[in-house]
């Protein structure tokens, strides 16, 4: 593997369900064997990373100073010596700042190698990314990085006007997906581990763990009998009488087959401003209901925002999930507004190819 670029990613943490861990990974399977990767959790968190695909080069490195706790200068150059010996150093939201200060007081004098901070916004509030604490840190923090990285017009509106970030610095490099995965209908139906959908059943996927989720199970008895509701992950009751209507599968099963077994995806933002479940139900042709918080409206056609309910509008949620599911040709006319939007917006290729072109102008390499 001589020769192969090597990157340091520095974050908070690499838990599974952690909407940046989750993004790293996905990037480092797309670049392949073409860099090699260390990952450093401040936290201790690594399930993320069992993500990563079998033959990618990535390791953990033990030992790493601590990210939390005062910035002292003593602390934060035992941070800078920990990254002389990296090509890259990608750090990622919050719990990357720490390291990326650390970067900008010591870069010079330790030579260090240049830097890219990430940030989605999953990891703050905006009421905590805005905070006097929270704006600062990233004002200094990210002095000397070689870019910002964010998936969104909003983020990047918050890192121009609340970081105070130059404009060259700031990229917009939105999520993406393989679309061929998600587009194309696989010429055998999609199968599930535990469940198998009935010719005469409609099904309306959504995530366990949102604050729509009960309010989705609940409003179920507005639908038609043929209407069921698949949650992924545990943690809804069904309500009674209807037991046989809500059914759970596990969030490891494949996420293009649920996307094509779905007839209607319901995405309730939580940690993510634009969640990656609705652009994979975009890639696969279905439409969404869910609450207009975030980037969820200006990133949907116009034929799918009707059916974005104002953010904790619970009712409002579970009329429009209602109106939708009761007319069919809405249905189909969106699911093809929203694959015509994601083949324009959201393919994987045109997302990892801008990464490339990021991070080998970063590291002075003609291609990686």
């Amino acid at each position: 593997m001589s020769g192969v670029p090597r990157l340091l990613h520095i974050a908070g943490g690499f838990s599974a369900g952690d909407p940046q861990a989750e993004r790293c990974v996905r990037i480092c399977n797309l670049f392949g064997n073409r860099l090699r990767h260390v990952f450093v959790s401040g936290d201790g968190s690594w399930s993320a990373l069992d993500g990563l695909a079998k033959g990618i080069p990535g390791e953990r490195r033990p030992g790493f100073p601590r990210l939390a706790g005062l910035p002292l200068p003593g602390r934060l150059q035992a941070i800078a010596r920990q990254m002389v010996d990296a090509n890259l150093i990608c750090t990622y939201g919050r719990g990357g700042v720490r390291a990326a200060l650390a970067h900008t007081l010591f870069s010079d004098l330790l030579r260090l190698p240049p830097l890219i901070h990430h940030e989605d916004g999953s990891d703050e509030t905006e009421r905590g990314r805005h905070a006097i604490g929270s704006t600062w840190a990233r004002r200094l923090g990210l002095g000397k990085a070689a870019g910002l990285v964010v998936p969104t017009e909003l983020m990047e509106g918050e890192a121009l006007v609340h970081w105070q970030q130059p404009l060259g610095r700031v990229k917009v490099i939105r999520d993406g997906v393989e679309l061929a995965r998600f587009a194309a209908m696989p010429k055998k139906p999609p199968r599930l581990a535990r469940l198998v959908k009935r010719a005469d059943e409609r099904w309306i996927v959504c995530e366990a763990g949102t604050e729509a989720t009960a309010a989705l199970a609940s409003g179920l008895t507005a639908c038609g009998p043929e209407w069921h509701l698949v949650v992924i992950g545990d943690g809804v009751e069904a309500p009674a009488g209807i037991e046989h209507r809500v059914h759970r599968v596990a969030a490891s099963e494949d996420r293009a087959a649920l996307m094509h077994l779905a007839d209607i995806v319901a995405v309730a933002p939580g940690r993510e401003l634009l969640p990656m479940r609705a652009i994979e139900a975009m890639a696969a042709g279905r439409p969404v209901v869910g609450f207009e918080t975030g980037a969820m409206r200006t990133n949907f056609p116009p034929e799918n925002a009707p059916f974005l309910a104002a953010a904790g509008d619970h009712a409002g949620l579970i009329a429009r999930m209602r109106s939708l599911a009761g007319d069919s040709a809405c249905i189909e006319t969106i699911g093809q507004a929203n694959r015509t939007r994601a083949a324009r917006e959201r393919d994987a290729g045109a997302m990892i190819a801008a990464y490339r072109r990021l991070y080998a102008s970063a590291m002075r390499r003609e291609t990686i």
